[in-house]
């Protein structure tokens, strides 16, 4: 529930300044001359977020070691669970 509050916080912080500056709530020169950028930046912030995120996926996907053992080990478990079955009366 903390990491929660953190994040809430972090969204908060970052949201009330920019929602104060598309409502016309704070006026000054500067907001008015980089309104379209002020107003952008929270979706470009968003999309940055998604790309990176299946960058980060896609990548740990890719470099996924295999492991041979285990593999071995899991079919030879998987063989003993089928005769330990068949040998119980279950037809497979």
């Amino acid at each position: 529930m903390i990491k929660l509050f953190e994040w809430l916080f972090i969204f908060f912080l970052i949201m009330g300044p920019w929602t104060a500056v598309v409502t016309n709530f704070v006026r000054n020169e500067f907001t008015k001359k980089y309104f379209t950028v002020i107003f952008c930046t929270p979706f470009v912030l968003v999309g940055a977020f998604g790309i990176i995120s299946l960058l980060i996926i896609a990548y740990r996907v890719f470099t996924f070691n295999d492991c041979i053992e285990a593999e071995k080990e899991l079919k030879q478990q998987i063989k003993m669970a089928k005769a330990d079955l068949t040998k119980k009366g279950l037809k497979l």
